[in-house]
This record gives C-alpha cells, structure tokens and sequence, in this order.
C-alpha cells in the first residue's frame, strides 16, 4: 500500500494536466456543431427579417398621406429591427449566441411568434391603407353625387326658365 501523501500527489499532478474551462463544454462548441442553436438563431432571423419587413411597409403607409409624425415613428422601428438584425450578425460571428430563451424549442416559439406578430401588423397596416383608401373614394363619390346633384337642380332650374321664356315670348 503506497502512503496517503502519494496518492494525493499522484492525483494533483493528474489535476493538472487537465484544462480549465471557465463556461462548460456545452457553451463553447460553435452554433454549427450544435443544430438545436442553429435552428433557433434560424428562426430568429426569419422573426426579425419578418419584422423588418412589416416596419418598412409601415415606412412606406405613412408617406400616403405624408405624416411626418407617423414616419418618424415608422422609421424608429425599422431602426430598431435593423439594430436586433445586426446583434444576430454578431452572435452567429462569435459563435456563441447568448440564448434568448431558456432552451433552443423556447426560442424557436419565441422566433416564430415574432414572425407571426409581425405579419399580423403587416395586414393591420395594409388594413388601414385598404380603409384609407375607401374613405377617400367614398369621399370622391360623395363629392361626385354632390356635383350630380347641383347639375340636375340646375337642369330642372335652366328647364323652368326656358319653358317659361318660350311660352312668354310667343
């Protein structure tokens, strides 16, 4: 039997050897080596390449009518999707991507309620365009009927007048 001192010793020099690694293995293999991550920095680019989309139609709405107000707003968000597009650049760059969600599934939920969020607010925007725009050819029928109806009061007025000259001249 060898004495306690050199098995610690012989365990110490064996400790040694061995590298220390501040995060676990786990956390230090690269998005392509794990296809769990990949999937969900996948999916997250789609949410945020959905919700670019749905802040630049939302751009775009608020030129017609100019509303500065409303394009300064739209303009905000696209700013902001382009900023959430340039940290996804910079996590799949440095190969460890802080996890948005608690799990890889949490975070492909995540990235696809946000794409659905975000096509929601697409047809919300061009529902209000649609709205807009019948508002404005209502306007114009209404503006339209006006306009027959001043050319019939004239007529029937013009009418009256030319009967009545006919008959009062002959």
């Amino acid at each position: 039997m060898q004495p306690s001192g050199l098995k610690e010793t012989q365990l110490n020099n064996n400790n040694n050897n061995q590298k220390v690694h501040p995060q676990p293995m786990e956390q230090q293999q690269s998005i392509n080596q794990n296809p769990e991550a990949m999937e969900a920095l996948i999916s997250n680019l789609f949410g945020n390449i959905s919700s670019l989309k749905s802040a630049y139609i939302q751009l775009q709405s608020a030129h017609t009518p100019y509303d500065p107000d409303k394009i300064q707003e739209a303009d905000k968000v696209v700013i902001s999707e382009l900023k959430s597009l340039s940290e996804l650049k910079h996590l799949y760059r440095e190969n460890n991507p802080k996890p948005v969600c608690v799990s890889p599934q949490d975070s492909r939920l995540a990235a696809e309620i946000q794409e659905q969020q975000s096509l929601l607010k697409t047809y919300e925007v061009m529902v209000k365009k649609f709205q807009s725009e019948i508002q404005n050819k209502d306007s114009e029928i209404k503006q339209m009927m006006e306009k027959i109806e001043e050319a019939n009061q004239k007529l029937k007025g013009n009418g009256r007048w030319w009967w009545w000259w006919w008959y009062g001249v002959s």
